[in-house]
């Protein structure tokens, strides 16, 4: 090998550490993390509040479905024993217990929202959460792999810097302004770049661009949406879909088309998303498509919850320079570096 040839790849090597480094620990605005955690906890209390409808019938000891009968279904379904899957509501029967305890889990969510005890109630509401789907996954819907994930990634992350009841009951507290600082500052000054809050963005966006990639080629296994009728099979579902469209199809071919390309372009951006979702140019293009798409989904399927988690998922590539200052210091060096 030349000398040429060595350097070159010396070279490569180098530049891909820098930028490598540059993507995971660049220090970057915790802003971010705090607007998704106001938005996820938000969802995950009302996810919980929709739970409580079936709660003794889904989700008690003595429910329909028991713990023993959920073991059995699974070991059934996986072809062999079944993994660990612990949940605590597996303790309690139909009884008040049970109400406390859900009761205490939608507490823990608004206040993870809130940015009370950030850290704790982050962590508890993630396990909250995993326990509902542990206990019946049969019953599992499509927001609570999203939810999941969201979760413990802003565990991660200094998710209660910013826009939290932590930051003006504590931190403003302990933190010392730049002299000359008026007292008001205190509070700006808390809300500081760090690794962590690049290294939790970084996780979320990697794994809903992976997410965005799966549903893309789940969709072409069949032959609903390849032959563009997936959108017309779930506007035909009657006891979901929030409203009746059904009368697309009256308008003939031109309604046919309409359906083809509704079901194509959700496809199309799916596939698309993890990819162009990195480049500078395309970005904005696509998160704004996704607003259009997901409420468009909305009403095609009548899955309000997973469409809004997926909006707001798609908030982890908005830079925080985007976001309203909320008398927060932002800096062009505190944003996350997405090119």
């Amino acid at each position: 090998m030349s000398s040429f040839s060595r350097d070159h790849d010396r070279d490569s090597s180098e530049t891909f550490g820098e930028r490598w480094n540059q993507f995971w620990f660049t220090p970057s605005s915790p802003l971010p993390c705090s607007v998704l955690r106001i938005c996820v906890g938000l969802l995950v209390v009302a996810h919980f509040l929709d739970l409580g409808t079936g709660l003794n019938t889904w989700f008690a000891r003595d429910g329909i479905l028991p713990p023993a009968a959920v073991s059995t279904l699974l070991t059934l379904a996986e072809g062999s024993e079944t993994h660990y899957r612990y949940s605590y509501l597996g303790h309690f029967p139909s009884s008040t217990e049970l109400w406390i305890v859900h009761g205490l889990a939608i507490v823990v969510a608004l206040a993870f929202a809130l940015g009370l005890l950030t850290r704790i109630s982050g962590i508890l509401t993630l396990v909250a959460v995993l326990a509902y789907v542990h206990r019946v996954p049969q019953v599992a819907g499509h927001a609570e792999p999203v939810l999941s994930f969201l979760l413990g990634y802003l565990c991660i992350a200094p998710a209660g810097a910013c826009l939290s009841l932590d930051n003006l009951l504590w931190k403003s507290k302990t933190q010392i302004p730049p002299p000359n600082e008026s007292r008001h500052a205190e509070r700006e000054f808390a809300c500081q770049p760090s690794v962590a809050a690049n290294i939790s963005l970084r996780l979320i966006q990697v794994h809903l661009a992976m997410f965005y990639a799966m549903m893309g080629l789940t969709k072409l296994y069949g032959d609903a949406w390849w032959e563009g009728s997936g959108v017309w099979v779930l506007l035909a579902q009657t006891q979901s879909r929030p409203l009746d469209l059904t009368g697309l199809r009256q308008l003939g071919q031109s309604g046919e088309y309409l359906l083809n390309f509704w079901a194509h372009a959700i496809v199309y951006f799916e596939l698309a998303f993890p990819i162009l979702i990195w480049n500078r140019f395309t970005r904005p293009l696509l998160l704004v498509a996704a607003i259009f798409i997901w409420l468009s989904l909305i009403v095609a399927s009548g899955l309000v919850l997973f469409g809004l988690t997926m909006i707001v998922a798609n908030l982890a590539f908005v830079p925080a320079a985007s976001f309203p200052s909320f008398g927060l210091r932002t800096s062009p060096a505190n944003q996350v570096n997405l090119a």
